[in-house]
């Protein structure tokens, strides 16, 4: 009962908890409307949609790591208390946004309206071009200010607000984005995005952007782009990983590939996102701690006990997402399964990188921006050469794509791991320990009760009591001593 009672008291006192529980729920409906929308729209209109979101996500970088160095420096500004220099990071980074993504959205709509100009009647595809490169800006500009307002509210610590309005947004945004999808079909697959970002601006305001004022100081603005840009380049590095698998399809295969491509991305995204959140929640601790005492042995000391929660996490997500998607697939997208195995592949190479997440976020904290780059870089490399080699000469299939994908993560993470043992001459057993080991304890026996089980609910019920003898063993060894 004692052990109970801790249990519960611990549980209370970690505000990751409501945030992470609110980001499964966001991403299981996130997932329901990426399967409805697969039993409306084919492989290729999908395929169009996917190249369009490609496009989009690199308008993100015109803000030339302004964010990026707000995300980093204001809580470390709280962390010294310094509340007038974190109001100056709001306000300058708000006014510089604004001012770019206003200008892309002036630029691109006329570029669009340009190059399409009598293409839409002629051909139905181009006009499914034009519409979603259309909506790149806007999505970009809604996305940019939405996530810097959620940072913000967590970053002043209100974790369980921004969980509560997370879910709120969520629901609908889900239940108008259906309805935009039964209406419009393809048409409708950016409304979930929009109307989210929309709500989340609207509903964040109070605790983030309220007060904020443009402040046109471009000295100040130039001092956060060269603070940030370092940051910017290696976010631009992971954008190019995470895309290098899209344009080996698109350069290899087709684009109906692509949109079949488009189940295991789902995959990835369901799988990434509740470990991704952990360690942003964290990234802000860590933060927090250096900005008051700049103890870098700590700072390792807090990130493996961190890292240790979220290799959990990963796992029993990793262990969820392979063995939930093939149902799915089957039941509701029915045109996607081929892309089961591929999905099935990808996740795991996926899992083994997440569990590192905060060991990454070390570098950042600490400036040290060329092995933050070179990391990344590396990942590129690994990612274009195993999945261009597999695809060519091995087999034509999205398949080989997922292996060399999830191969280069699982080696950038390793990669990650040595660096750091050296970095801070410290072990690199305890650092596998506190990452890959409970990973690998959950999602090895999970994987292998899939394959050699044929009944498959008693293979799921094996994976489900491994993850909780895994949690159990990993709260007895860390957790009973804190």
């Amino acid at each position: 009962m004692k052990m109970f009672t801790t249990l519960l008291n611990k549980i209370k006192s970690a505000d990751f908890i409501l945030v992470t529980m609110s980001t499964v729920a966001c991403s299981a409906m996130s997932f329901i409307f990426n399967v409805y929308s697969k039993s409306i729209v084919a492989d290729f209109p999908m395929g169009i949609y996917s190249t369009c979101l490609i496009a989009m996500t690199y308008m993100n970088y015109a803000q030339f790591g302004v964010l990026n160095a707000y995300n980093r420096d204001y809580p470390q500004a709280l962390g010294r208390k310094d509340y007038e220099q974190a109001q100056r990071l709001k306000n300058s980074a708000m006014t510089f946004m604004l001012m770019i993504y206003l200008l892309i959205f002036v630029v691109f709509e006329a570029w669009v309206a340009i190059f399409y100009h009598g293409k839409i009647a002629d051909d139905v595809y181009q006009g499914y071009y034009a519409f979603g490169y259309a909506m790149c800006p806007i999505l970009i500009l809604l996305k940019s200010f939405d996530d810097m307002s959620n940072y913000t509210v967590r970053m002043n610590g209100k974790y369980n607000k921004s969980a509560g309005i997370g879910l709120a947004r969520t629901v609908i945004a889900l239940v108008l984005g259906i309805l935009c999808l039964r209406a419009f079909g393809y048409y409708g697959l950016y409304s979930m995005s929009i109307i989210s970002a929309a709500l989340g601006i609207i509903m964040f305001h109070k605790d983030s952007l309220k007060g904020a004022r443009l402040d046109f100081d471009f000295t100040f603005m130039k001092g956060m782009i060269i603070a940030g840009l370092p940051l910017l380049i290696n976010s631009l590095i992971w954008t190019i990983v995470q895309s290098v698998d899209k344009f080996v399809i698109l350069g290899f295969l087709t684009t109906k590939d692509l949109g079949t491509y488009s189940v295991p991305t789902m995959g990835f995204t369901t799988m990434v996102l509740v470990p991704q959140t952990i360690s942003q929640v964290f990234y802000i601790k860590i933060n927090h701690l250096y900005g008051a005492n700049s103890d870098e042995n700590q700072l390792l000391e807090k990130a493996s006990f961190f890292t240790a929660i979220t290799a959990a996490v990963s796992g029993a997500a990793c262990v969820f997402v392979f063995y939930i998607m093939p149902i799915f697939v089957g039941r509701f997208m029915p045109m996607y399964t081929n892309g089961n195995t591929a999905t099935q592949i990808l996740i795991i190479g996926v899992a083994v990188y997440s569990t590192t997440m905060v060991f990454g976020n070390i570098f950042s904290v600490l400036k040290l921006n060329k092995s933050l780059i070179a990391n990344s870089v590396a990942l590129c490399i690994f990612n274009a050469i195993f999945s261009s080699a597999l695809v060519r000469f091995v087999d034509h299939s999205i398949n080989m794509v997922a292996i060399g994908t999830g191969l280069s993560y699982a080696l950038y993470s390793l990669l990650l791991i040595i660096k750091l043992s050296r970095r801070f001459n410290y072990s690199m057993i305890k650092l596998l320990a506190s990452s890959w080991l409970p990973l690998l304890a959950i999602v090895v026996p999970g994987v292998i009760f899939y394959m050699v089980i044929p009944n498959l609910y008693v293979a799921a019920a094996l994976a489900l009591f491994t993850i909780m003898l895994v949690c159990a063993t990993l709260y007895k060894l860390i957790f009973s001593k804190r």
